[in-house]
């Protein structure tokens, strides 16, 4: 028969008296299902547990975890599974009916900035991890790892709506799980367990670096650093990075990497980087190192 295992039979029904249950669901953080080393990403639930954060600042995007703001009305509906009918009433079960996300993004969570962001997840093969109102996590248990439930990634479809006389702005998010998951696979992860609240992560911001004219030196280059929310003027400036560790400077003409001896901002939003001197028309790579952050420029070397 479809869906059946033929060599078992009924499934023992009993129960313990303290099950643990997922509770209302808060956010989802979406998640690459393949990293470009080919390794699946996933939790191995026979190890040490990761430090959290460092998921979501993981230098390789393709290993990142990409965590969303808390959704308003969240509706995870079912569809009827298929089913054939014989004119004498007989039923077939065909396969079971997909699993729908529907949720909404509020007022500053809902900018069209993030809306670009949400878009370009269509274009990746992901799934995501649910998080409840309480902070756990919620995925799908398999040999010994919790995987991020797989998402149909062409029917993910973020519409932005306009704010009117009685709504606010808003994303509203809808998407299909993949058809082949199997539901009975799902664990969590509690707050307890983890040592974190899930709720609490939050996801990278992006760094926009642009450098003006005369902006670099044998040893040192300036740029300016925005973020990309704001308004069509004035973007939002990247500021307080002034310590040596919140960025990483690489030679890329030489394959090295150079050591930041100074950062200066002045005025805000701009910064010099000092470093040994390089050759003329070398290429360096300047990324954002600060907890929280992501972005990168290339300058030459005059």
């Amino acid at each position: 028969m479809i869906g059946c295992n033929c060599n078992v039979g009924l499934s023992n029904t009993g129960r313990p008296g303290c099950v643990p249950l997922f509770s209302i669901v808060s956010s989802l953080i979406l998640v690459p299902l393949v990293a470009n080393d080919g390794t699946k990403n996933g939790i191995d639930l026979n190890a040490v547990l990761p430090v959290w954060s460092d998921l979501v600042n993981e230098t390789d995007a393709s290993k990142r975890w990409f965590p969303l703001a808390a959704f308003e009305n969240v509706e995870l509906p079912k569809a009827d599974s298929q089913m054939e009918e014989a004119a004498s009433g007989r039923m077939a079960f065909l396969r079971p009916g997909k699993r729908s996300f529907t949720g909404e993004l509020w007022a500053e969570d809902s900018t069209p900035t993030t809306l670009g962001k949400l878009e370009a997840a269509r274009c990746v093969d992901f799934g995501v991890y649910v998080v409840d109102v309480n902070g756990n996590l919620i995925g799908s248990e398999v040999n010994g790892f919790l995987y991020p439930i797989p998402v149909d990634a062409a029917s993910w479809n973020p519409t932005f709506a306009f704010a009117t006389d009685t709504t606010v702005q808003k994303i509203m998010l809808g998407f299909d799980f993949n058809r082949l998951f199997d539901e009975s696979t799902m664990y969590m992860i509690t707050e307890a367990e983890a040592g974190i609240n899930f709720t609490t992560l939050d996801g990278l911001i992006d760094v926009i670096m642009t450098n003006g004219v005369g902006a670099a030196t044998f040893d040192d280059v300036t740029f300016d650093a925005k973020l990309q929310f704001g308004t069509a003027l004035n973007k939002l400036l990247y500021k307080g990075a002034t310590a040596l560790t919140d960025w990483t400077l690489f030679n890329v003409t030489g394959v090295i990497p150079i050591a930041v001896t100074s950062v200066v901002e002045n005025p805000d939003g701009t910064y010099t980087l000092g470093f040994a001197a390089q050759l003329p028309l070398d290429v360096i790579r300047v990324e954002v190192s600060k907890i929280g952050f992501d972005g990168e420029t290339l300058i030459t070397m005059p």
